[in-house]
């Protein structure tokens, strides 16, 4: 039983742990993919030319070393003046690297302008330029790779290599990644390669008189993103999960050990009604010898299971007493019918015959071993209190417990009954009986119990039936 009331105990509080342990799981990770991390380029992030936040870095770079500067000729209007003399053309890339064990997505970039320049071209995803002009901002997305598709709102001019876009000193531009071309989302490090997922963003400049090797300092800028990870990689989702198991292997447990459970609880019910019918068949045939005795066992082991059970007896040990009241006069088998039936007094020789009911009775139970000390009710239940009872002579607490009880229900069914040599007490003779006869022949605390259930009317006296 312990173990089932375990069990049911696990099927309440796991799924409980389980459920409120998933749901802030599932708060937090919620609250993990959605919040927005926004890091700026700073000098405390800026190691060996790469600003590194932690989760991602990024780093500005010129695409293939000094090939990827060129001098430019002087840059012309449509009528032929010079905008800009003689000018550097650099090939920039901003590489943008997922060094988390999360998905970077949502993300964007804002890059500002370091000094006047002017863009030609970018590619892989779309730029969002800011260019301030006459105190005001003009903003315009654009691929100035198919600028022929747009209307070019910015201030710009057109070249031989195509439009011109000038920025200057202040301004930027944003950059959104193109989800075509895999730039978003980045996938997390690959923990079996040694290069971490990147993205690399290309756009050309041409600043004016600069040395060919002249690489401008984009150091100003802020990147944004937000993270997105998986319950799964929470240790203490396996640990809930782990839990969920348990909960179902437990739950599973119950149905079976429930059901176990009742067919044991109606096999003893069975084994139970077996038992009581047999000790009732067999106390038929002892009370057939003394019709005036019939039903004596039976209300003897009722009055006995009441008293068990007000005394705080469990169920089990109450129905164990109950046993024992009804086979305490078993040993009566063995008594002529001429002395257990007879209308006068006993002779001594009869007396003594009969007194040896007590140990017939222990004979006959001696190998009835399911109920514990059945013997002992049959064995001892004329003792008495003060010592003078028989067949030991045992008195007070040595006397068995449940052979007090049976002694007071014993007493008082035969004063509360009609027999071959009298009739039924008055109820009041057998109160004083009771009470008179306390620490002599019974034990006071289970006399006081019979009378608190007299009271009660859980007992019924004979003048009050």
């Amino acid at each position: 039983m312990k173990q089932v009331k375990i069990l049911k105990l696990l099927t309440i509080v796991l799924p409980t742990i389980v459920l409120i342990g998933m749901a802030a799981i599932l708060i937090q990770n919620h609250i993990y993919n959605t919040t927005l991390r926004t890091y700026e380029f700073s000098e405390e992030a800026l190691h060996d030319g790469v600003f590194d936040f932690g989760e991602v870095s990024v780093e500005v770079v010129t695409r293939g070393g000094d090939s990827g500067s060129w001098v430019k000729d002087p840059i012309l209007d449509d009528d032929g003046n010079e905008i800009m003399s003689a000018c550097v053309g650099t090939i920039y890339e901003i590489v943008v690297t997922n060094k988390s064990a999360d998905t970077v997505s949502d993300w964007q970039m804002k890059v500002y302008i370091p000094e006047d320049m002017l863009i030609n071209n970018s590619w892989n995803g779309q730029l969002e330029y800011h260019q301030h002009v006459d105190a005001g901002e003009k903003v315009q997305s654009i691929d100035l790779a198919e600028y022929s598709s747009y209307d070019i709102t910015l201030d710009y001019f057109m070249d031989a290599v195509g439009p011109m876009k000038e920025l200057d000193e202040g301004d930027y531009f944003i950059y959104y990644p193109d989800k075509d071309i895999n730039e978003m989302p980045i996938p997390p490090a690959n923990p079996d390669s040694d290069k971490p997922a990147a993205i690399r963003i290309g756009f050309i400049t041409y600043i004016a008189d600069r040395p060919v090797d002249y690489v401008a300092d984009f150091a100003k800028g802020e990147i944004s993103f937000h993270l997105q990870t998986s319950v799964v990689r929470n240790p203490l989702f396996w640990v809930l999960l782990a839990l969920g198991v348990v909960w179902f292997a437990c739950a599973l447990s119950l149905v079976i050990v429930s059901a176990n459970l009742k067919r044991l609880v109606e096999q003893k019910k069975r084994d139970e009604q077996i038992i009581e019918q047999t000790m009732r068949t067999f106390i038929n045939i002892i009370e057939a010898k003394d019709p005036s005795t019939m039903g004596h066992s039976l209300r003897v082991a009722q009055y006995s299971k009441l008293i068990a059970q007000r005394m705080g007896f469990d169920e089990d040990e109450c129905k164990q007493i109950y046993y024992i009241g009804l086979m305490h006069d078993c040993g009566k088998l063995y008594i002529p019918d001429s002395i257990l039936t007879k209308p006068g007094k006993l002779t001594n020789e009869e007396y003594d015959e009969m007194k040896k009911h007590t140990t017939y009775g222990s004979n006959i139970l001696r190998d009835f071993t399911s109920i514990d000390n059945i013997q002992l009710g049959a064995m001892y239940h004329h003792e008495r209190f003060d010592g003078k009872g028989y067949p030991t002579g045992k008195s007070g607490e040595d006397i068995p417990f449940i052979a007090r009880i049976i002694c007071v229900c014993d007493a008082f069914d035969a004063m509360n009954s009609q027999r071959c040599y009298r009739s039924s007490l008055s109820p009041e003779v057998i109160l004083s009986e009771l009470e008179n006869n306390k620490n002599t022949q019974f034990d006071p605390v289970i006399v006081e119990h019979l009378q608190a259930l007299i009271d009660e009317g859980k007992v019924k006296l004979s003048g009050n039936n």
